[in-house]
């Protein structure tokens, strides 16, 4: 629908060039026709082309009319041709998305250039028509009179209605100063000078410039009013930086100094904001890393203090009751268990340190990752019938490769499993998703997305929950550590991927992207 609408502005386009040129050159001949009646109706008027005869009767219109109506036809192609111009004009120039003007070839050319084409152009029209219309006075022959204005005096309106439409267009652009030799030159200087050049030479050109101007008694007042409206405006500016200084010192890092005008004061602003800016998420950050911190000690403090708390009663227990009491067994399984337990923990946390830190070598190689997949979950398939949870996968290819390390990829995989496997609720589908971005490209990735439904309301950000202790039950009743998704993320990222999550409600995706590997 866009092409066939852009077709049809260009076809209008086109048929409204041509009826300005046409139509403009019509008013002009009918009223140099108008003119010469007026001055010589004895001499044209017996050939006049409004001159009806027959065998009859001759029928001649008086030559008032003749000029009237050659000056209402001039008018009206006048006012054809100036309607015509004031819709090239408002119609010039295409739009890109962002409605931008796009500037063609021939808007390249410079400004003063294109105003001395026009100029020309004009010129020569107009000689043409005298020259023509000379001639038409002499010889009395209307083919050298069509033949001169219609061949030169068309063409050379075409090219100066061309150049006026491309001015128009840069007007448009707001480009018609900066795309001429003045503009050009100008600019350079500006930036030469004034944006470029160091503080002491503005200065110095400045206090050169006023002390010449004032010399003269034309430009002293000038001087004297300028150096009232500027010295105002920088007294302003160099309040509004102090008391931004004096907000920033204050503890008001957010404060931003308003927009000052174009020059040192406002590039002084701008550092001035940008400090402040940095600094305040300077602080926000260390705020968060000291929360993050007193929330990991705590947790770390929970999860050991936990099974050490279960092992210390159980061993009272069986201090008390001895080994011999029908209950040791028992005691003795919930003190393996705890064991266990804070065996996982110490290893989690050390393997989650050396994830973070970078210390675990990585040997990359080519991977099938769906095998890989296909794998964990046929070691895994026992505790997804417990649960009852249903695997879909979706794979376009029979193959998947990836440059990884395949240990540390099975491992991402192993948290990633272990994550569903505790905290997607019973009796729901688990979706695993395998795609590919930019096929054709030689960086193009795979992407692993993993879907479930979960079991706990997850009122938590998405980045909180891939920080290490952090898990999606507030009550910390499962097994889990809170270090999965830390530790695979940290091990995604030593392999060149990444690993995000996304929460949507109860739905969690957690996506995994690598670098393709090509088939061997």
């Amino acid at each position: 629908m866009d092409t066939k609408l852009k077709k049809s502005n260009k076809f209008i386009g086109g048929m409204m060039f041509v009826l300005c040129i046409t139509s403009t050159f019509a008013a002009v001949i009918t009223f140099m026709i108008s003119d010469f009646i007026s001055r010589n109706g004895h001499r044209f008027h017996s050939w006049s082309p409004i001159h009806i005869e027959n065998r009859f009767q001759i029928f001649e219109l008086s030559l008032r009319e003749q000029i009237s109506i050659y000056m209402g036809l001039a008018g009206l192609f006048g006012i054809i041709a100036l309607a015509s111009l004031v819709y090239l004009c408002l119609a010039v120039g295409d739009r890109d998305e962002d409605g931008k003007i796009l500037l063609k070839n021939v808007d390249r050319v410079y400004t003063e250039i294109q105003l001395l084409i026009i100029g020309f152009m004009a010129v020569l029209c107009g000689y043409v028509s005298v020259l023509a219309f000379h001639e038409f006075r002499l010889v009395m022959t209307m083919a050298l009179f069509i033949t001169v204005v219609c061949i030169i005096g068309i063409v050379a309106a075409a090219i100066g209605l061309w150049m006026v439409l491309s001015c128009v267009r840069k007007i448009k652009a707001a480009c018609f100063i900066r795309q001429s030799i003045i503009g050009k030159i100008g600019i350079a200087l500006y930036e030469t000078v004034f944006v470029g050049g160091s503080l002491m030479r503005k200065i110095i050109l400045l206090a050169v410039l006023g002390c010449l101007l004032s010399a003269t008694m034309m430009f002293a007042p000038v001087v004297l009013i300028l150096i009232f409206v500027f010295l105002v405006r920088w007294v302003r500016e160099y309040e509004e930086i102090k008391r931004g200084i004096d907000e920033v010192r204050s503890g008001n890092l957010a404060y931003k100094i308003p927009a000052l005008s174009n020059g040192e004061f406002d590039n002084l602003a701008h550092g001035i904001n940008e400090i402040s800016q940095s600094s305040n998420v300077a602080v926000q950050n260390e705020l968060k890393n000291q929360r993050m911190k007193a929330e990991l000690i705590s947790n770390v403090s929970h999860d050991l203090k936990t099974p050490l708390t279960s092992m210390v009663t159980y061993i009272d227990l069986l201090k008390t009751e001895g080994l011999t009491s029908e209950n040791a067994p028992g005691y003795l399984d919930i003190l393996d268990q705890k064991t266990n337990r804070l065996s996982q923990l110490t290893k989690d946390l050390f393997e989650a340190a050396k994830a973070s830190s970078g210390a675990i070598p990585v040997k990359k190689e080519r991977v099938d990752l769906l095998s890989l997949i296909n794998q964990g979950l046929g070691e895994m398939n026992q505790g997804i019938m417990e649960s009852g949870l249903e695997i879909v996968i979706k794979a376009e290819l029979e193959k998947y490769y990836v440059w990884a390390d395949g240990q540390l990829l099975w491992r991402v995989v192993e948290n990633l499993f272990g994550n569903f496997l505790k905290y997607a609720q019973e009796n729901t589908r688990v979706y695993i998703n395998l795609t590919e971005q930019g096929a054709n490209n030689k960086s193009s990735m795979v992407i692993l997305e993993i879907k479930n439904i979960s079991r706990q309301a997850l009122n938590i950000e998405a980045d909180e929950l891939m920080e290490r202790f952090t898990r999606g039950d507030e009550s910390r009743t499962t097994e889990g550590s809170g270090l999965g998704l830390a530790i695979a993320k940290d091990l995604v990222k030593l392999q060149g991927g990444w690993l995000d999550i996304k929460i949507d409600g109860d739905l969690f995706k957690a996506v995994v992207m690598l670098e393709k590997a090509e088939c061997a």
